[in-house]
């Protein structure tokens, strides 16, 4: 019977963790109505991980690939600006909320096992 408390108490901190997550995979009710927010859909964590890889490997090649990348309309940016513009935006779509929970979570769980 007490290990089954413990298991209830455990679920219920993951429930309360999931309820709380905030970020591009969380609840909608944590975007901030102040701001202005650019919103695009991903499946899941992979494919935002996908997402995010793939930005950075085009600052790389940006950066590395002898090419001019720019648009003819943007002839006063660098190629430097128009990095440091996606790497600001990968900043912003890390899902560092997501990770923090997985960690919890992983956390709960192996507690919950070593009980055992």
């Amino acid at each position: 019977m007490k290990q089954k408390k413990k298991q209830l108490k455990t679920l219920k901190e993951i429930q309360d963790l999931r309820t709380n997550l905030i970020g591009l995979l969380g609840n909608q009710k944590s975007i901030d109505p102040k701001g202005n927010h650019v919103c695009f859909e991903v499946r899941d964590n992979n494919h935002l991980l996908m997402q995010i890889i793939s930005l950075l490997e085009v600052c790389v090649f940006a950066l590395d690939g002898d090419g001019i990348m720019l648009s003819p309309k943007n002839k006063n940016a660098s190629k430097e600006d128009s990095v440091i513009q996606v790497l600001e935006l990968v900043l912003c779509i890390l899902p560092e909320s997501q990770m923090y929970f997985m960690d919890k979570l992983e956390e709960k769980l192996s507690e919950l096992e070593n009980k055992q």
